[in-house]
C-alpha cells in the first residue's frame, strides 16, 4: 500500500450528518493536506437503512472500500451484529480481520484467524479532534503507523484507523460510543 505513515482521517461534521447520515463516509489525507484516499460505501441498506441512524449502526452491517483516485487499495466487511471486520484486497482475495478488545483496543489477525499484534503494539491513533477543512467542520483521527511495518501488519492497520468507528461497533452514529461526540 503506498499511503505515508501518517494519515489525518476526517469525517463529515454537520446538523445535517448527524441526523441524517446512513454511509460510512471519510476522507484521508497526507500530514501536508494532500488528498490521498476516500471511502465509498458499497453495500445496499435494504430495509433496515433506518437502524443507520440511531445507536444499532454499530451493529448494521457494512461493506466499505476505501479507494485512491488509482483505484480501490482494500475493502472491509462487517456483518450484523458484532462480528470482527473483515479486510480484503482489490479482488476479494482476504487480508486478515480486526476485532474489537477491551475498551478502544483493536486486534489486528490475519487470513488465517491468528491474532498478529494491537492496533496501539504498531500504532498511534488520536480520534474525535474537531477541525476546519474547506470552510467546513470536520472530526479528524489521526493515525500514526510506526515506520517500516511490514505487510500484512501495515495494511491491516490503516484499516482499523480508516474505518475505526465500524471496527469499535459505532458505525455512523456519532453519539454512540465513548465520550459523546456531538457537534450541538
Amino acid at each position: 500500500m503506498t499511503l505515508p505513515d501518517v494519515l489525518l482521517v476526517e469525517h463529515p461534521w454537520s446538523f445535517t450528518d448527524h441526523l441524517l447520515k446512513v454511509r460510512y463516509s471519510v476522507r484521508v489525507y497526507a500530514e501536508s493536506d494532500a488528498p490521498l484516499a476516500h471511502t465509498e460505501d458499497l453495500g445496499g441498506l435494504g430495509p433496515l437503512v433506518a437502524l443507520r441512524r440511531t445507536a444499532f449502526s454499530g451493529r448494521t452491517a457494512f461493506r466499505v472500500a476505501l479507494s485512491t483516485p488509482g483505484g480501490p487499495l482494500l475493502e472491509v466487511r462487517k456483518g450484523w451484529g458484532a462480528p470482527p471486520t473483515e479486510v480484503l484486497l482489490p479482488g476479494g482475495r482476504a487480508l486478515g480481520s480486526l476485532r474489537k478488545e477491551g475498551g478502544a483496543g483493536v486486534g489486528l489477525h490475519d487470513a488465517a484467524g491468528a491474532r498478529l499484534c494491537a492496533l496501539g503494539d504498531v500504532a498511534g491513533m488520536s480520534y474525535r479532534q474537531l477541525a476546519k477543512r474547506d470552510g467546513a467542520r470536520v472530526r479528524r483521527d489521526v493515525l500514526r503507523l510506526r515506520a517500516g511495518l511490514a505487510e500484512p501488519v501495515r495494511s491491516l492497520a490503516i484499516a482499523a484507523g480508516v474505518f475505526y468507528d465500524v471496527v469499535r461497533g459505532d458505525g455512523v452514529d456519532h453519539t454512540s460510543g465513548g465520550p459523546i461526540d456531538s457537534p450541538f
